[in-house]
């Protein structure tokens, strides 16, 4: 009889230890695929976030473009220079070119956290910074620039019923013609108003502040590039 329950109790015991294995089996499998989704999706955000430091180097160029537009258009209405009609509008159409703003792409970090696959970064910092990054700073940014294209759509309406002023403006900074007026009507009236002069105060104010935030974004996409390349490196 103890024979029989002993061999029971060791067949129990074979199919336990069996199915426990095969569960850790499959659960390290199950693991190992879903590292590797993770890897994929950072590989690919690692992409993203080039592409957006390109894209604010870009647009650093092009503020920095309106920001010399500003402090000459502000020394001349201080009279401390002298500028023809025509060097006026170009520079006063390159101020408002300022309109352009910087728009992050998200979806791949949104695809980290929809897919769960977050939980299976092995760095504490990177996923704090992930979601400092794209929950926080761009949230921020977000609510900034609208509040920055609200002033410059005001500002370049302005011009077009002032100056009657139409002009194209080029994105690309290796451009050798990045501003294309093509008509205006001098309006020296109002270039020399109350109103233009403070509009070019809060222009240069605005420029200032909104090149301050894409540094300091650029700083944060930079940082979290590194630690995503070394996520995938201790993989």
């Amino acid at each position: 009889m103890k024979k029989v329950i002993l061999k029971y109790l060791v067949e129990f015991i074979v199919i336990i230890v069996g199915i426990l294995i095969s569960l850790s089996l499959e659960s390290a499998r199950q693991n190992a695929i879903e590292n590797e989704l993770k890897n994929k999706i950072i590989k690919r955000l690692v992409g993203v976030i080039e592409e957006d430091i390109n894209q604010i180097d870009g647009f650093i160029y092009l503020q920095n473009y309106s920001l010399k537009s500003c402090n000459k258009l502000f020394r001349n209405l201080s009279g401390a220079n002298k500028m023809a009609q025509d060097s006026i509008v170009y520079h006063i159409s390159s101020v408002g070119r300022a309109l352009r703003s910087f728009f992050p792409q998200e979806s791949i970090f949104d695809q980290l956290v929809s897919s769960d696959l977050i939980k299976m970064i092995e760095s504490e910092e990177l996923t704090m910074k992930l979601f400092k990054l794209y929950n926080e700073d761009l949230r921020r940014h977000d609510v900034h620039t609208k509040e920055f294209d609200n002033f410059f759509l005001k500002f370049n309406y302005s011009l077009s019923e002032n100056f009657y002023l139409q002009d194209n403006w080029s994105n690309s900074p290796t451009d050798s013609n990045p501003i294309r007026i093509n008509s205006y009507r001098f309006n020296e009236e109002y270039y020399k108003s109350k109103k233009m002069y403070s509009d070019i105060i809060e222009s240069k104010t605005s420029i200032v502040q909104y090149l301050q935030e894409l540094e300091a974004l650029k700083i944060s996409f930079s940082s979290l590039k590194e630690l995503c390349i070394d996520e995938l490196s201790n993989s």
